[in-house]
C-alpha cells in the first residue's frame, strides 16, 4: 500500500446500474459502473491501493469517491455537458494533485483531459480496451507489475519538480 498522497483514478464506464422504481437517491459511484472493462479498472486500482485514495472519473461528474451517490447517466468526453478541463483543475487542486503520485487507469480521450491539471499523471494502459483489460488483470495478479508503477508515477512526479516542465 502507498502512503495518503498517492491517488488512483480510473475512468467511469457506459454501462451503468439503473436505479430501481422507487429509489430516490443514486448509487455509490464504486457500484454504478457495472461494464466489464470499468470492473477491470476497478480491480487494479483496488489491487493498486485503499479504496479511500480511488477516484473515478466520471465524464459528467469529474473525480469523485468511490461513496459519492450518483444517478445513472449518459454523457461521453467531448459531449456538451462533459466535464471539462476547467472542472478538472478545480478537482485535482482540491485533491492536492500537484504534489502527488497519480496513476490514471482508463482511455486516452479521459487522461488527456485530466493531464493538464496533473502535467506527472503515469497512465500505464496501452493499446484497446482488450488490452487495458489484460493489463489490469496483470496487476491485480502480479505485485512486481504494480510496484514497477508506482516506481515510474514517482519518477515522473520527481523529473517534473526537479526540471520546473512537463513530462511527456
Amino acid at each position: 500500500m502507498q502512503d495518503s498522497a498517492n491517488l488512483r483514478a480510473s475512468a467511469c464506464g457506459s454501462e451503468k446500474r439503473p436505479i430501481p422504481p422507487g429509489q430516490r437517491h443514486g448509487w455509490p459511484a464504486g457500484e454504478l459502473y457495472v461494464g466489464q472493462y470499468h470492473r477491470s479498472l476497478r480491480a487494479a486500482a483496488d489491487a493498486l491501493t485503499d479504496h479511500s485514495l480511488i477516484r473515478i472519473m466520471s465524464a459528467l461528474h469529474g473525480l469523485v469517491r468511490l461513496n459519492r451517490p450518483l444517478h445513472p447517466y449518459d454523457v461521453t468526453i467531448g459531449d456538451e455537458k462533459a466535464v471539462t478541463a476547467e472542472k478538472m483543475d478545480r478537482d485535482t487542486a482540491a485533491l492536492g494533485l500537484d504534489d502527488a503520485d497519480v496513476i490514471f487507469l482508463g482511455g486516452q480521450e479521459y487522461a488527456a483531459l485530466l493531464r493538464p491539471s496533473v502535467p506527472h499523471l503515469l497512465t500505464p494502459l496501452t493499446g484497446g480496451m482488450g488490452e487495458h483489460r489484460g493489463l489490469c488483470r496483470q496487476a491485480c495478479e502480479h505485485a512486481a507489475l504494480r510496484e514497477s508503477w508506482w516506481t515510474q508515477a514517482a519518477s515522473r512526479f520527481e523529473e517534473l519538480t526537479t526540471a520546473g516542465g512537463e513530462t511527456t
